[in-house]
């Protein structure tokens, strides 16, 4: 097999597969979107922490959705890299957003206005 050949069968080999350049990019994408994430939940309670019309609910809400987001992602890393530090990780996103869900439950169905 000449040089020719064995490239044409690796692209075959390799058709549909997404490269290791589109990973590493769609990994530290990823990242920036999940810090963006972050910062956009701070600056969601802060402004609701000095708004006239405070409520705990809107803060709820957003660790929750934050929370579990981060949670889910972790573990996805730890069942496919079986890293104990992405299972810490991602079992204490879970624990913040479960219990941000709990009390946005609570406050949305229990507690009398």
């Amino acid at each position: 097999m000449n040089k020719e050949e064995i490239l044409e069968k690796s692209r075959a080999e390799n058709k549909g597969r997404t490269d290791e350049m589109e990973m590493a990019v769609l990994g530290r994408a990823g990242s920036i979107a999940a810090a963006a994430g972050g910062l956009v939940c701070m600056l969601i309670v802060l402004l609701n922490l000095i708004s006239k019309s405070s409520d705990p609910k809107v803060s709820f809400a957003a660790w929750s959705v934050y929370g579990l987001m981060q949670g889910a992602l972790f573990l996805v890393k730890y069942v496919k890299l079986r890293r104990v530090h992405e299972l810490v990780l991602a079992i204490l996103y879970l624990l913040v957003g479960i219990t941000a869900l709990v009390f946005l439950v609570y406050l949305l169905f229990f507690k009398a206005v």
